[in-house]
């Protein structure tokens, strides 16, 4: 019973469920499978920390916000691209008046489209940390441009070429997105290479082997153990480098998921203690409190 508990996947906001928010329709096939919208922000809908199951590329045109993407914090304002990848967990702090272009993709039209992952994908790797970028006025208005006629076409009713005409405005939209990337390492070149720091490397393998573990794994030496390094090594570049301790980054990851679970799911504390690798509902309990000041229930309760 419990490896089948511990499989139950997250509810997630869905891309259906996105173009809901935004006020759209749901539409079959392609029209179905992304979305694109020139909008005030609907961020505050994410208030609470929840997982977005889509990929999405933006650009801010007016005011700013501010939250936390896999717990590192972003910042979106003006002439700001922001790039979350599926599967991201995504908190908003502060809304004030934010207006974006965006598109959200589904995963798996992404894997259909032409897109030569060779060149794109160990760009877009060493951008993982930096959700939003500060570019250029006229970059942003390039990418506003993509975005619009993404959004014209899914507007226009489907006809026999609709998905090659938005699969490549898609396809298009993401060169684009790599273009702008390559401009700004030309421009930071402390980004290019960031194996040339340590710690910065470390903390990059670190936040990825945390990702991928967190649910059954809490101790610091599991960690220490897969980068070949010691504990207390570990520890103290992880600390260096962002003002947190190991235990600190498994405690937030563990807790954000004990928060999108009671919010967001129908699973019973005792499941979702199983569901992360706690011995027992009591066990989860002390430990939720310990790191939040209320209870699980408690939580679940709070509007």
């Amino acid at each position: 019973m419990n490896n089948e508990i511990r499989e139950t996947p997250i509810t997630r906001f869905t891309l259906q469920e996105l173009i809901s928010i935004s006020g759209g329709e749901n539409r079959p096939g392609i029209m179905g499978e992304c979305i694109a919208a020139s909008t005030k922000s609907h961020l505050q809908t994410f208030r609470d920390p929840c997982r977005i199951d889509a990929f999405i590329i933006g650009v801010g045109t007016e005011g700013e916000s501010s939250g936390l993407l896999n717990l590192q914090e972003f910042r979106i304002k003006k002439d700001t691209m922001f790039i979350f990848g599926p599967n991201s967990i995504l908190q908003a702090r502060s809304v004030e008046r934010l207006n974006v272009h965006v598109i959200a993709i589904s995963p798996d039209f992404i894997k259909r489209i032409n897109i030569d992952t060779k060149h794109l994908l160990p760009l877009l790797l060493q951008f993982t940390s930096y959700p939003c970028l500060e570019i250029s006025h006229d970059e942003c208005q390039a990418l506003r441009s993509f975005i619009a006629l993404i959004e014209q076409e899914l507007k226009a009713p489907e006809s026999e070429f609709s998905t090659e005409i938005i699969g490549g405005l898609i396809t298009g939209t993401i060169y684009k997105v790599g273009e702008i990337l390559r401009h700004y390492l030309a421009e930071h070149p402390e980004v290019e290479n960031p194996a040339h720091d340590r710690a910065k490397e470390h903390f990059r393998q670190f936040t990825r082997l945390l990702n991928e573990n967190y649910k059954r794994e809490r101790s610091v030496g599991f960690y220490a153990r897969q980068l070949c390094i010691t504990p207390k090594y570990l520890t103290t570049l992880i600390k260096r480098i962002s003002g947190k301790s190991v235990s600190e980054w498994i405690d937030s990851y563990v807790i954000l998921e004990a928060k999108t679970l009671l919010k967001y799911s129908d699973m019973s504390v005792q499941e979702i203690a199983y569901a992360l690798n706690f011995p027992n509902q009591s066990f989860f309990g002390s430990y939720f409190k310990r790191n939040t000041g209320m209870s699980p229930s408690q939580y679940r309760a709070r509007q």
